[in-house]
């Protein structure tokens, strides 16, 4: 029988250069010296040079040494091997990425098992290094990992879509970062995967059947839509939500925190695709509104996120900043204006689909949406 594809997300860490450093070298605080340096963006020039050494030592491992020894260097494949029960060729149909720390040390341990699993027959691998994502610092670590879980949205539905199992491999990297991977995995993956320490025995802990409630969130779908879209609200405006959604600064305002992304991600589609949302500078026509409840549940989903997006740079700069966005395309008609003889303008939801609208001041009067052609025929 063949066996499911699998999308493996795997953490990576330094352990690499960490087990082949030398008894001497540890003595003499290699150790401590590459713990004190894992977030460093660079290297002075003697560790960059030492760090070369310990590549070169790593990969002679990789290439000569047995499976043991392999599975000895390295925790990211300590955990591939146990996943496949120390066949590594039952790897090559998956699909493997390698997620790294925005480090120097992490993109050199994730660029060294890159090649290795490439030298596998192993192809289908990337690494992919989320922006800022390091855990020496809180607001970059934050930053990352709302990359991370970006990533994990628009990337997974669609390989669980094309009937892959998504696996977790959460042996390798920081505490800080299999924390929050452990429950996102609880969203996103159908297993996540362990290793303790030098033991060869997998940990396996299976997607467990997590639902969050709506409710609560519910009253604040418009102000959760605008955070999603970039958004920057006073407190005061979602005082009554969990704290543990939101990032407030030390002037009161607030963004999404990182549970915040993940746990708007899950319920956006059942919220947005209810009712037409009151978002600031935007008027609805009544054609517009009739639009909108002749939609799907999955067009108004990406209208409503579009409309976000559109009301927040609205707010930073008008039309203007509209006109700048390379994703809304936002342009006027030739010769076709409103009864009160304004320019009538568009915008992009999709390809294939588009809003129309009328410009006044600050704020926009949509008119239509749906079809490409339907819209621009009759905007």
């Amino acid at each position: 029988m063949t066996r499911q594809r699998q999308l493996v997300l795997t953490t990576v860490g330094i352990s690499l250069f960490l087990k082949s450093l030398s008894p001497e070298e540890r003595e003499e605080g290699g150790e401590k010296r590459l713990n004190r340096h894992a977030n460093a963006t660079e290297l002075p020039p003697d560790l960059e040079a030492f760090l070369a050494e310990l590549v070169a030592r790593a990969e002679q491992t990789l290439t000569e040494g047995t499976v043991a020894a392999k599975r000895l260097v390295s925790a990211e494949l300590n955990g591939l091997y146990g996943l496949y029960e120390d066949q590594l060729q039952r790897a090559r149909n998956d699909v493997h990425v390698l997620v790294a720390t925005d480090t120097v040390l992490g993109c050199r341990a994730a660029q060294t098992l890159e090649a290795f699993l490439r030298s596998q027959g192993i192809t289908n691998v990337q690494m992919w290094v989320p922006e800022q994502l390091s855990s020496g610092d809180n607001r970059r670590f934050s930053h990352g990992i709302k990359e991370l879980l970006r990533w994990c949205e628009e990337t997974i539905p669609e390989y669980r879509a094309d009937g892959y199992r998504i696996v977790f491999n959460l042996t390798g990297a920081f505490k800080s970062l299999q924390s929050y991977l452990n429950i996102a995995g609880m969203f996103y993956a159908d297993e996540i995967v362990y290793i303790f320490e030098s033991s060869k025995q997998l940990l396996r802990i299976p997607r467990l059947p997590i639902q969050v409630d709506i409710a609560p969130l519910q009253t604040y779908c418009t102000q959760l839509a605008l955070l999603d879209a970039g958004a920057i609200l006073p407190h005061g405006e979602v005082a009554n939500l969990p704290e543990g959604l939101l990032d407030i600064d030390q002037h009161g305002d607030v963004t999404l925190s990182e549970w915040g992304r993940l746990i708007w991600n899950r319920v956006r589609h059942e919220l947005l695709q209810k009712e037409l949302l009151p978002f600031p500078n935007l008027v609805y026509e009544e054609s517009f509104r009739r639009d909108f409840d002749r939609a799907a549940p999955e067009e108004r989903v990406d209208l409503q996120r579009t409309l976000a997006r559109v009301s927040v740079l609205l707010n930073e700069g008008g039309v203007v900043r509209l006109k700048q966005d390379g994703g809304l395309q936002y342009e006027d008609y030739q010769n076709r204006r409103s009864v009160d003889g304004r320019p009538i303008g568009h915008f992009r939801l999709t390809q294939g689909r588009r809003v129309s609208c009328v410009a006044e001041g600050e704020r926009l009067r949509l008119r239509h949406f749906g079809a490409h052609d339907r819209v621009n025929d009759n905007p």
